[in-house]
């Protein structure tokens, strides 16, 4: 008797997970961006991205990371005009990336997409 109450429970119980919803909390990236090293590889995975939205998306979160009000301060940007500029489908000038940027302290490297043969960089290095 014991045996069937207990399946029938655990029938009961299986429904009752089966029914529960799930939910998850958002991703938010800004919530590991906690150090200069992490901050600076993600900047440079995005930089490297062909679509200028990436990069965007990415400065939008570290500057989240850091505090928005903050980081228009240091920029001498409004809030909402960070916000603005940092959003889908904005446009913004170099100018203003560049002007976040320093806020962020983060800056530009270049780098060659292009392999240098040894020869050729050999013959550059004699030069």
């Amino acid at each position: 008797m014991k045996k069937a109450k207990a399946k029938e429970n655990a029938k009961a119980n299986a429904k009752a997970n089966a029914k529960a919803k799930v939910t998850y909390a958002p991703f938010e990236v800004a919530d590991y961006l906690d150090s200069e090293e992490a901050i600076a590889e993600y900047l440079s995975l995005a930089v490297r991205d062909e679509n200028p939205g990436v990069l965007l998306k990415a400065l939008g979160d570290v500057a989240k990371a850091r505090g928005m009000a903050e980081v228009a301060k240091a920029s001498g940007l409004g809030r909402e005009s960070l916000y603005k500029t940092l959003a889908p489908g904005a446009k913004p000038r170099f100018e203003t990336i560049a002007t976040i940027m320093r806020a962020l302290n983060v800056g530009f490297s270049i780098e060659s997409r292009l392999r240098v043969r040894a020869k050729k960089a050999r013959k550059l290095n004699a030069a």
